[in-house]
């Protein structure tokens, strides 16, 4: 029973920072010096399937550690698909002069897109935890991450990716 409990609580509290987070994403691109867009691939292996997405990657402070880094993901599976619709933000560790390191997290929505029965929900709200390196210097800055999505069916992804 306490597990239930634990897993409502973490859903609710998932949810509610989605919404709240949202917003504060938004107002921080709009005040954003410079905005980079990336394409990213790679897999879940829960799944054993590949995924394509996308992202906008934003300053959130004058030091150019703190980043936001909503992206969308999409799973292509068998029987439908899964997506996820994640709110990150990150820090930039020792920032070097052609490479970063970056650890974060944050608030992710997961839709899975395949027949349910009428009641299931199929829509779970979860939490991010990622670390990646990539590039900082160039037009086009390749980059690999590893993250963890914490929900009632957690994800383990891999994926690599270029921002502009």
């Amino acid at each position: 029973m306490r597990t239930i409990r634990a897993i409502s609580l973490l859903r609710n509290l998932s949810l509610a920072s989605a919404l709240l987070i949202a917003p504060l994403f938004a107002v921080s691109i709009i005040q954003a010096d410079e905005v980079d867009f990336g394409v990213r691939g790679g897999v879940y292996p829960d799944e054993e399937q590949p995924f394509l997405g996308g992202e906008v990657l934003f300053g959130m402070d004058q030091t150019q550690h703190w980043y936001g880094n909503p992206n969308v993901e999409h799973v292509f599976l068998d029987n439908g698909g899964l997506t996820t619709y994640s709110f990150d933000f990150h820090y930039d560790f020792a920032k070097r002069d052609a490479s970063t390191w970056w650890a974060g997290a944050g608030p992710t929505l997961i839709h899975r897109d395949f027949d349910v029965p009428p009641g299931v929900d199929n829509t779970d709200p979860g939490v991010n935890l990622l670390v990646g390196v990539g590039g900082t210097k160039g037009k086009a800055r390749p980059y690999g991450q590893f993250k963890v999505i914490v929900a009632d069916d957690p994800q383990a992804v891999a994926g690599v990716g270029v921002r502009f």
